[in-house]
């Protein structure tokens, strides 16, 4: 895909990466020729994922860059019932296999804590920061870990 045609939400330009990790993944493409991660969209064209490799490809002026398309889920859960909801990201592995009511372990503010999922989204325009990843689905039943 030609890399002017890759859109970006906010959320991506309005928190750029580290410069360590950038430095990390610049060294990783002066070295191999390649990017370390590969640039994923959504159905529209906008960037998902590979935001790093994405803003190489302009500092060098690559013209096209390969893509793959895909989906990234937000869970929207609370620690306990009743509770205020926070927000994470599913990683690869579990887009489309987490439901409403799943447990699912993830890493808070707190430490490494089970949630129960109140709601499922689309990543999109709506993630105003980066957001924590869950780790995994729990068939614990205890509220913390």
């Amino acid at each position: 895909m030609r890399t002017d045609h890759i859109k970006s939400f906010p959320c991506f330009t309005e928190h750029p990466p580290k410069p360590e990790k950038m430095e990390h993944k610049d060294r990783y493409y002066q070295e191999h020729g390649c990017f370390e991660s590969e640039i994923i969209l959504d159905s529209s064209g906008y960037l998902i994922d590979g935001y790093t490799s994405y803003l190489l490809a302009v500092r060098y002026g690559v013209p096209h860059v390969p893509v793959r398309y895909g989906r990234r889920q937000i869970i929207r859960a609370a620690h306990r019932p009743g509770g205020k909801l926070y927000a994470w990201e599913l990683p690869v592995g579990l887009t489309d296999r987490i439901k409403i009511g799943d447990r699912v372990l993830v890493r808070s503010g707190k430490g490494v804590r089970v949630v129960t999922v109140a709601a499922l989204e689309e990543y999109g325009q709506q993630a105003t920061e980066p957001l924590r990843m869950a780790l995994r689905k729990s068939g614990r039943v205890a509220d913390t870990v």
